[in-house]
């Protein structure tokens, strides 16, 4: 191969490396959008998530809430017949439930922060994900431009017509000045932080049947609403 057939494959051998960077910022893109479009929809997921928990929290809640009245008025009626072991009884009740109430208004509450963290952090991934798809419009317009002058930058020799040495040369370095210039914008346009999932907020179990008596602490509690409860009997 002769030296001017040399200098010819080269060139071309440069050009193509030059497209060649040119369509990975593009695909590194349209990833990174890909991405983030994923991520948003995991937070839509979790929000969904988080909805549907804040509401059967806030219908257990009110649940238990009713059981405890129900079972605090069963008390004082006991009480007034002069059954106090059933009033004791009933009394035990009502604060397995009060108990119950309180774990879901606290469900119920730390629902409703983390919903309203998802929603703000969704409306602002949404935003960066349209900045972004403008973003991609406007580099993927300088990138055509880019490779349409890559591709004519490319020199078509003629063996009868001489060769301008270093033409090709300058030629490819002012092409690769350009690619530098476009992916320096692409890496300071691509320094996001990636909205990370993060995790679902646990929703611990509630005990479904009270807590075994004997309970010296609890047995004190009774104690004490029994006396409350014979406050509000009518006095003789």
């Amino acid at each position: 191969m002769s030296v001017f057939q040399r200098i010819v494959e080269l060139t071309k051998a440069a050009t193509h490396e030059v497209l060649e960077k040119l369509e990975s910022p593009a695909i590194m893109m349209n990833q990174y959008i890909r991405d983030m479009e994923n991520e948003i929809a995991e937070v839509k997921s979790e929000l969904a998530r988080q909805e549907a928990a804040a509401r059967s929290y806030k219908l257990q809640h009110a649940e238990m809430s009713r059981y405890t009245e129900q079972y605090e008025a069963k008390a004082l009626e006991a009480l007034a017949a002069g059954r106090e072991a059933e009033a004791r009884e009933a009394l035990t009740a009502k604060l397995h439930y009060a108990d119950k109430a309180k774990a879901y208004l606290e469900l119920h509450e730390a629902a409703v922060t983390r919903k309203h963290e998802l929603t703000y952090k969704l409306e602002s991934a949404n935003e960066e994900l349209a900045a972004l798809h403008k973003k991609r419009t406007e580099l993927t317009a300088r990138l055509q431009q880019a490779e349409a002058k890559a591709r004519t930058a490319m020199p078509s020799f003629n063996s009868t017509a001489g060769f301008e040495g270093g033409t090709a040369a300058r030629g490819f370095q002012r092409m690769e000045e350009k690619i530098a210039e476009l992916e320096a914008r692409l890496e300071l346009s691509g320094k996001h932080a990636p909205y990370g999932t993060h995790g679902v907020y646990g929703t611990p179990s509630v005990p479904t049947s009270p807590a075994a008596p004997s309970d010296p602490a609890k047995d004190a509690l009774v104690a004490e609403q029994l006396e409350l409860l014979r406050k509000k009997l009518p006095q003789e």
